[in-house]
């Protein structure tokens, strides 16, 4: 019988679980930060097989947090390589909802629709999931995941235990600054100015599918936002001076109307 033999020095431990790679607590799938539905091609090393398992699977009668970001930002993913000449062959199919690219409108599909508080959950599994990418990502590159102080984001995006927000800027003109390869690829990167944010204003901030949006990281965010806003509106920011907190899904402008017709797409 063939014996498994893990050295100790390169045992992992779980940014999420926080338990110890074992014979019953593996690591052999690939944990993408985005999901591969959206081309993400980022891996944490550091997630085990369950707690993978866990953001693609349905929880308590609630879709996967993977099948949320991926509907969220793939709508978004979809217009702006439709935009730039990328995709014009593609067509655009979601699992939650009906897309009417001639009036400018999306809604849920009927057998959604009747759901009670739809939005809202799917507003929820959003946030979860854009703290799950912040922390996978976080560990991937700076490697200290692990500390006390993202035991809120454990709880909330792992376990479902409290409630923390996510915004987005509201843009300020009707510009859509964005980077291609990472519209094709998307990620996110800590920078000397997210470190910064972080140890100033314990704020996250980087811009997805055009938008920038921002997370506490820390639990006390009631005292956070306001100094931070206070921030954008001194600088004027060219993202924009006003924050939008995602409650529902629709709070997002994924087709981003506020640009009326975006390149005609």
């Amino acid at each position: 019988m063939r014996r498994l033999i893990i050295s100790i020095s390169a045992m992992k431990k779980c940014i999420w679980c926080e338990k110890e790679e074992s014979f019953i607590q593996t690591f052999n799938r690939k944990a993408h930060t985005f999901p591969q539905s959206l081309n993400g091609v980022n891996v944490c090393e550091n997630v085990c097989d369950l707690c993978n398992l866990y953001f693609g699977s349905k929880a308590e009668s609630l879709p996967s947090i993977e099948l949320v970001l991926k509907e969220a930002f793939h709508l978004s993913q979809y217009i702006l390589l439709l935009a730039t000449n990328q995709n014009k062959n593609k067509r655009y199919t979601s699992e939650f909802f009906k897309l009417n690219f001639k009036s400018k409108t999306i809604t849920s599909k009927f057998k959604y629709s009747i759901l009670s508080n739809f939005q809202l959950m799917l507003g929820r599994q959003f946030r979860r999931g854009v703290y799950k990418i912040y922390l996978e990502e976080r560990e991937r590159q700076v490697g200290d995941a692990l500390e006390q102080r993202f035991n809120f984001i454990r709880q909330f995006a792992r376990y479902n235990v409290g409630d923390y927000p996510v915004f987005y800027h509201k843009p300020k003109f009707k510009v859509l600054p964005f980077s291609l390869p990472d519209i094709k690829n998307p990620t996110i990167r800590f920078t000397e100015y997210s470190h910064l944010m972080d140890k100033e204003y314990r704020i996250f901030d980087y811009q997805i599918m055009g938008y920038k949006y921002v997370i506490p990281t820390s639990m006390q965010y009631e005292i956070i936002i306001e100094p931070y806003l206070k921030k954008i509106q001194l600088e004027d920011d060219p993202f924009g001076t006003t924050l939008i907190q995602i409650k529902e899904l629709i709070d997002i402008d994924f087709m981003y109307l506020f640009m009326n017709d975006f390149n005609n797409y």
